[in-house]
């Protein structure tokens, strides 16, 4: 699914977050950028500004938690040739003003073409937003209508466009038959045992180590084809993993123990690099959504949206996958899935995120399969197939549109409304 049609749960806590920022504003003028005869006033730049501020909160504390100044770290922007390097402040700046010209080309899209909100999504918005106290972001410098504003941009604009076009009744809908077959050949779930044949400088392990490794991943796979080879059976495979890696970490953190009792001019363990060191068992959800990633900002109520789609698939099964190869961004890993037949594990070895050398068992399951009761993937995924099929083209559509908007920025107001300024009023708290 689209992120930007996410809006519940997240909403009310990006308002109450908002409401307790306090943002001085900025002493500048009236309007902040015109986008194809369209005036933006600096309060709904603001608001953007904020939302794409928010939207990167979490990795600006990641930073801040390893000593490093979020605000002097230089950012990649644009692609390819034209991308530059631009810091933390400019960047949010970049984007902000990037998300309010989408928006506008969204807009005049939906118009040309006759195609309004999503009436169950602007629903669902305006429910989250009941709650929202009067002037709740006066403090940031712009009002609640610049802020819901923008917030029906970025949730409903993309969403609406998107799914008005490729879905039911859309000029471009796609027939049951086509949803059907993007599903049965793009849709895999899999769980999997996953071990790296290189060591942390991606240097190739010892021929003996690779050995080791290589008898210890047809150990588990004779192991699991001795069984039923059920979704439960593979589970335990997992276990078995789990319980040798603990072991051997133990047993290194002994050695490396004994080391040090032996040798009293050593003032520091040296590590080396085991076998065991340089494995991984996917164990927990760390597959991307069907929908790949999002182009442009994430408004403070999509942010944690895929979070929690991952809690609820944990909950479910912690160990299983669910991708779209078409989308999933480790190309190789999905090929090595492909070549696993359903209902069974295999070994294969690939290159992770077409980097690092690896080896694995992989069960390859049925995607409609041990869903629990009353349960339809296939339904579920609807959009998430459309997604799959059709997002690609129609965001360089959008992108050509884009090309062709005329934008002009008051330089005035985009200097002095600093997205540091929501940190620093947010300190005096």
């Amino acid at each position: 699914m689209l992120k930007l049609k996410r809006v519940a749960g997240a909403v009310l806590a990006a308002v109450v977050l908002g409401s307790t920022l306090l943002f001085a504003g900025c002493s500048t003028p009236k309007d902040a950028m015109t986008v194809d005869g369209r005036t933006y006033s600096t309060g709904e730049y603001l608001a953007y500004l904020y939302n794409v501020y928010y939207s990167m909160a979490s990795q600006m504390q990641m930073y801040a938690m390893y000593g490093m100044d979020p605000w002097a770290q230089k950012l990649p922007y644009g692609e390819g040739d034209d991308e530059v390097e631009l810091s933390t402040a400019e960047y949010i700046k970049k984007v902000a003003q990037d998300s309010i010209i989408r928006q506008k080309a969204l807009e005049n899209m939906m118009n040309e073409k006759g195609i309004e909100w999503d009436e169950e999504k602007l629903q669902e918005l305006n429910d989250n937003l009941a709650d929202l106290k009067s002037d709740a972001f006066i403090a940031l410098g712009f009002n609640n209508k610049s802020y819901i504003d923008m917030l029906k941009a970025t949730t409903l604009n993309e969403y609406s466009l998107f799914y008005g076009l490729y879905d039911n009744g859309g000029e471009r809908a796609m027939s049951e038959d086509e949803i059907r077959a993007y599903f049965d050949e793009n849709f895999l779930s899999y769980k999997i045992i996953e071990i790296s044949l290189v060591d942390s400088q991606n240097k190739p392990l010892s021929d003996e180590e690779i050995t080791e490794i290589k008898d210890r991943i047809n150990k588990y796979k004779e192991a699991f084809d001795e069984t039923e080879m059920t979704s439960e059976d593979f589970d335990k495979i997992i276990e078995q993993y789990e319980e040798d890696e603990e072991k051997a970490a133990e047993e290194e953190d002994e050695d490396e123990d004994g080391e040090d009792e032996t040798d009293s001019t050593t003032a520091t363990t040296t590590d080396t690099t085991t076998a065991e060191s340089t494995t991984n068992a996917t164990t927990a959800a760390t597959d991307t959504t069907a929908s790949g990633e999002e182009t442009g900002s994430t408004t403070a109520a999509d942010e944690g949206s895929d979070e929690n789609d991952e809690e609820d698939e944990e909950e479910t099964d912690p160990n299983r996958h669910d991708i779209d190869a078409n989308t999933f961004t480790d190309e190789d890993l999905a090929n090595a899935i492909k070549k696993v037949e359903i209902g069974t594990a295999g070994i294969q070895e690939y290159k992770k995120n077409g980097s690092y050398d690896t080896i694995a068992l992989i069960y390859r399951m049925d995607p409609e399969a041990d869903r629990g009761e009353d349960v339809d993937y296939f339904a579920d995924s609807r959009e998430d197939i459309i997604y799959g099929a059709h997002y690609e083209e129609f965001d360089k559509e959008v992108e050509e549109y884009i090309a062709t908007l005329t934008v002009e920025l008051n330089d005035a107001a985009i200097k002095a409304c600093n997205p540091k300024n929501f940190e620093k009023d947010a300190a005096k708290l």
